[in-house]
């Protein structure tokens, strides 16, 4: 069984393409860098080279489409957002496919269970210390000019 590729689309991190079953993946570069060696060398790995295997094996939970097959896929626009490990991919033809990419996970995002009581009762806290910290430094400088 092989795969064609029809459209190709390129990130910065990713690259995401359309099978010709009417898929769309979005794969890591460094699957498909020219460079991979069959042994990788110590400083292969540390470069950040993934060893070379004759067909490129995609994995499912690569697939953006999920269960859904879009049919006759003209082409595919990506975009990017506000944030820094988000992008949008738009995929038109006799579907329409959109949604949301993030390849490098979101470390830019906080979680829903993220505790923002806790987080504002710190930064009060700080402020707090900060300011009496200034006091006392100022409380001891005039002491010293005293002496």
């Amino acid at each position: 069984y092989q795969r064609r590729v029809r459209k190709a689309v390129v990130s910065t991190q990713s690259t995401g393409f359309a099978e010709a079953g009417g898929r769309i993946a979005v794969v890591p570069k460094a699957l498909l860098d020219p460079r991979r060696p069959a042994k990788p060398t110590a400083a292969d790995k540390q470069e950040g080279l993934i060893p070379y295997t004759p067909q490129i094996v995609v994995p499912p939970i690569s697939y953006l489409t999920i269960n859904q097959t879009l049919y006759d896929i003209r082409g595919i626009t990506t975009s990017v957002t506000g944030l820094e490990s988000t992008s949008t991919l738009f995929s038109y033809g006799t579907d329409l496919f959109f949604t949301r990419v993030t390849p490098a996970k979101t470390f830019d995002m906080l979680n829903e269970d993220f505790d923002h009581t806790f987080i504002g009762l710190v930064l009060v806290g700080l402020c707090l210390a900060t300011i009496f910290t200034h006091a006392m430094a100022d409380n001891k400088a005039l002491n010293k000019k005293w002496k």
